[in-house]
């Protein structure tokens, strides 16, 4: 392809003649030209577009912003509502009458419609969809053509950020008109052995001519080193105007198996004749393996059992937006992999094709998944009729999709509200057909869907699914005692929150106990209401060996969904990896689990802390290890291991006389049902009345550092006053709380307060009651120092925790062991005053493609080369060279700087360039970075 003099013309110069006429595929990515709006006149030929701005694909109009701080961040607080054009010039060669021209779209975000020289040659109705455009008739060869596209996101439902326009690639195959069809070809390995492994593909010869044609398909069957191991042939006719099937199956000797740890990838070449004329050929590749979702042992590959470790991940690429480019999600991918994880869910649309070949090269197993929700999140507008709107998207989805060995399961759709409570009462019909429908194109693999109504087992709306997957907090017991013959999947589990380099002191007492500063935590204590840490899972998940394991919500954050801070940020907080691709300190915990066998020995928090001098600052230790030493300046602290749980201090309260204002006696929810050492019994009110009260006698004037109280309900539900007394007459408030509406999902039902005080009777009045609440206490316990909750126990089996280290500045150093022998050592040091910029590419060799990203990891350092934590300086960035800024960014959830700018504020200490190469030019890249009082950085890089 080469561009000419004239401006966005582009001339496709391809194979003369018609002695060969098989399929050429032509990148259409580049010299578009784009408008935000929606002219008139924007599809005809006539227009003059050339104050449009000029853009490459993938291009996401929103991602630029401005971010508007006042729009709730569920979708990134970016302008993605609207309507754009894009349009672009080529020319086809007079040679080319005669073929088939088609244009293939891997994603439009949305509804997009397609019109070549003014007329409308093609539209599709979902956004994260790849669809095909036949252009054959409206085409003029040896002329210039224009195609106009359409992208109109005004009636697109989402809970995230979508992204706007054509954010994937766009190619033009051109074809001759009896061909392959599009999608058509399926290899299958239905028989797999160690001795033998038969193949089986089947496809579709489509004729577009008025003629009958004699043709020859021959298939090569060609294993991982490119050696062709296996041949066939047929002959047969072809009908004018028709299509036909065929298929050939080959035996390959002694098979080369695809598979997690060792994905090979063998190669199916389809090529069809007509005397010595190729007609049409397509390269296939497939991998060779067997395996098998139980219902009792999890997920089998190639004969043995494999715990899927896996993430969801959504779409955006963070500064990139929903740009899709290959190098971004292969570093995504790669990240994930170094982490231990061998699985990916697409949560919760169809992914970019290159997705899935990275997946098949990386030895990624895959739940691909179609849709979020059945109505405007997947683009089904009021009067569409469900079941075709969904059997269309699914017919691309799997028919695209199906050659990849690393797609191991069919989703048709997350948390759909309406099938799983089943309003209409039409739910267990749908879910029937559509599963009838997927394993109609595709029996190789099973129906799942993820859910999250557990009252959804007992109508049996789910019954015609293969397998479930489950949301969170072990909502798949009911359907595995309904159905102990299906297997089940975690499909989406944690959902802890953090930001990148942020620590706050006390640690949470409470998943849901979150900072005012709008941070999370980053010592991995919290979650969201509905979900769990990491630790909890992973006990859950050794408990429950049925399971084929779990897909982390999720591996990266993303835009949009920012929970707890719906309101105020703009990205989530829930990645095991920033916005930008750092790993965040959870990282190194999976990491520690998932892979047992590499070393792992990672230290946290940072150790810059002037405020906290002399005071505790905690410090946890990830490691593979089973134990590890901890030295603060060469002071060993002890040595910690893995399942050692600290006791906990004496409760005074437990057992000791209670009293209360009223019970609910009816019922039996007496008063010493508080502090029975048993959280299924409680205490309750007689009636739902706020001024209720419960004492307790400690017997003895006692001194109390904590009070922790698990109510009934959610502890936001209660306001109440904690009192002490000496003498039960005299009381004295020594903390209190109000009733609150956060968090605004669920939430924790305990409570802890540290106090002061010394006494004999300790007493709670309550003061507010709201959500349908009753005064109600199941546990309320009495301490002389600080306790944790019992649900952080588990931590203690796979992290270690050193809970009181009296802060000084210097070194940490932590020396892992295993069995006895020392695997590892980190050191994190107090860094001084930021004195330097510290540059970090990922890659330095780049392919001149115009597509091809390097990510440089931006730092501040102190004069002895020690990285600042704290560090925030606004750093510019200045490139020269055949590269552009593609984006920028620092994992800030709450930062509105724009993605594409030429600067960036450090956050804790670090930002992200991303460079962009430009297309068909070679040369070096020279990156330089400044900031106000530190001394500059330059990288090269180099294009070829």
């Amino acid at each position: 392809m080469r561009i000419s003099g004239r401006r966005g013309l582009v001339c496709l110069c391809l194979l003369a003649g018609s002695a060969v006429a098989d399929r050429q595929v032509v990148s259409f990515c580049d010299d578009w030209r784009f408008t935000k709006g929606d002219p008139a006149d924007a599809v005809t030929v006539e227009l003059d577009d050339s104050g449009w701005q000029r853009v490459r694909l993938p291009h996401d109009w929103a991602i630029a912003g401005p971010f508007n701080p006042d729009e709730n961040g569920y979708a990134g607080k970016l302008p993605w509502r609207g309507v754009g054009w894009y349009r672009k010039t080529f020319r086809l060669e007079a040679t080319d009458a005669g073929r088939c021209v088609y244009f293939d779209f891997d994603g439009v975000m949305a509804f997009p419609k397609v019109y070549i020289n003014g007329q409308l040659a093609g539209q599709w109705d979902y956004g994260y969809m790849s669809f095909r455009v036949d252009a054959t008739d409206l085409v003029r060869f040896g002329e210039d053509n224009l195609i106009a596209v359409q992208a109109d996101t005004r009636e697109h439902g989402t809970r995230w950020y979508p992204g706007a326009g054509i954010y994937r690639k766009v190619t033009m195959t051109l074809c001759n008109p009896v061909h392959l069809g599009h999608w058509a070809t399926f290899v299958t390995t239905p028989e797999v052995t160690d001795e033998r492994a038969t193949i089986r593909v089947e496809s579709i010869v489509e004729n577009h001519t008025a003629h009958e044609a004699n043709v020859r398909t021959v298939l090569a069957i060609h294993d991982p080193e490119g050696l062709r191991v296996a041949r066939l042939e047929a002959h047969f006719k072809s009908p004018a105007g028709e299509d036909r099937a065929v298929g050939l199956s080959v035996v390959v000797p002694r098979p080369q198996r695809w598979d997690v740890d060792d994905p090979k990838l063998c190669r199916a070449r389809l090529t069809v004749h007509r005397g010595d004329e190729v007609l049409d050929r397509e390269d296939v590749a497939f991998g060779i393996r067997k395996f098998a979702f139980t219902a009792d042992d999890g997920f089998h590959l190639n004969g043995r059992r494999v715990q899927l470790y896996g993430v969801n991940l959504h779409h955006d690429h963070g500064p990139l937006g929903a740009a899709f480019y290959p190098r971004a999600m292969e570093r995504q991918l790669r990240i994930m992999k170094d982490m231990g994880c061998n699985a990916l869910r697409t949560s919760h649309n169809p992914p970019a094709p290159e997705v899935l070949d990275l997946c098949d090269r990386l030895g990624i197993l895959v739940w691909d998944e179609c849709f979020d929700k059945w109505d405007a999140t997947a683009d089904r507008l009021r009067g569409v009729d469900l079941v075709e709107h969904n059997k269309r998207q699914l017919d691309n989805l799997v028919r695209r999709d199906r050659n990849h060995p690393s797609v191991v399961v069919w989703s048709i759709g997350n948390e759909i509200a309406d099938v799983e409570n089943n309003r209409g009462g039409r739910a267990r019909e749908q879910v029937r057909v559509l599963s009838d429908y997927v394993r109609s194109l595709d029996p190789t693999r099973p129906v799942g869907m993820g859910c999250y109504i557990p009252s959804a087992v007992g109508t049996r709306v789910l019954e015609s699914l293969d397998l479930t997957g489950w949301n969170y907090a072990r909502r798949y017991a009911p359907f595995r005692e309904l159905f102990p013959d299906k297997p089940i999947v975690y499909s989406e589990s944690a959902s802890a929150l953090s930001t990148r380099g942020f620590y706050e002191l006390p640690l949470p007492t409470v998943k849901t106990d979150y900072s005012t500063a709008l941070q999370v935590d980053s010592y991995d204590l919290n979650a969201a209401p509905w979900s769990d840490i990491a630790d909890a899972e992973f006990l859950l998940m050794e408990k429950d060996r049925f399971v084929a394991g779990e897909f982390v919500w999720t591996g990266f954050d993303y835009l949009g969904e920012p929970t707890p801070f719906s309101q105020e940020a703009r990205s989530s907080y829930f990645g095991i990896v920033d916005l930008c691709g750092i790993p965040k300190d959870r990282f190194y915990l999976y990491r520690s689990y998932w892979r047992p066998d590499a070393t792992t020995v990672h230290i946290l928090p940072h150790w810059n802390w002037p405020d906290r001098l002399g005071k505790n600052v905690p410090v946890f230790v990830y490691t593979n290890g089973d134990s590890a030493e901890l030295f603060l300046n060469g002071r060993s602290l002890g040595r910690r291991t893995k399942g050692q749980i600290p006791p906990r201090p004496q409760d005074f309260a437990r057992g000791r006389p209670a009293l209360a204002g009223t019970s609910q006696l009816n019922e039996g929810h007496v008063a010493t049902q508080a502090n029975d050492g048993d959280a299924q019994t409680r205490w309750c009110a007689a009636d739902g009345q706020a001024e209720q009260w419960w004492q307790v006698d400690l017997g003895q004037v006692r001194p109390i550092r904590c009070i922790a109280v698990e109510f009934e309900r959610e502890a936001k539900n209660y306001g109440y006053a904690i009192q002490v007394s000496a003498d039960a007459s005299s009381w004295t408030t020594i903390t209190a709380k109000a009733t609150s509406r956060e968090p605004q999902w669920g939430g924790s039902r305990e409570q802890f307060h540290e106090v002061d005080a010394r006494a004999r009777h300790v007493r709670i009045e309550f003061s507010g009651l709201q959500g349908g609440s009753w005064a109600s206490i199941r546990e309320f316990g009495v301490y002389p120092e600080k306790v944790e909750s019992a649900y952080y126990e588990p931590t203690y089996r796979y992290r270690l925790r050193w809970n009181e280290v009296t802060y000084e500045p210097g070194e940490l150093k932590a020396v892992a062991y295993k069995d006895g022998q020392k695997i590892g050592e980190a050191v994190v040091r107090t860094a001084g005053p930021a004195a330097a910029i510290r540059l970090t590419p990922d890659r330095t060799d780049l392919h001149a493609d115009g597509c091809d990203l390097a990510y440089v990891l931006v730092e501040a350092l102190d004069d002895k080369g020690t990285a600042c934590p704290l560090a925030d300086n606004r750093v510019r960035f200045k490139l020269e060279g055949p590269a552009d800024i593609a984006g920028v960014g620092n994992g800030n959830p709450l930062s509105l700087e724009p993605f594409q700018a030429d600067y960036r504020k450090l956050f804790h200490g670090k930002a992200m360039l991303i460079v962009r190469t430009q297309p068909s030019r070679d040369g070096m890249i020279r990156v330089a970075a400044t900031a106000d009082g530190l001394k500059p950085a330059i990288v090269t890089l180099q294009a070829r």
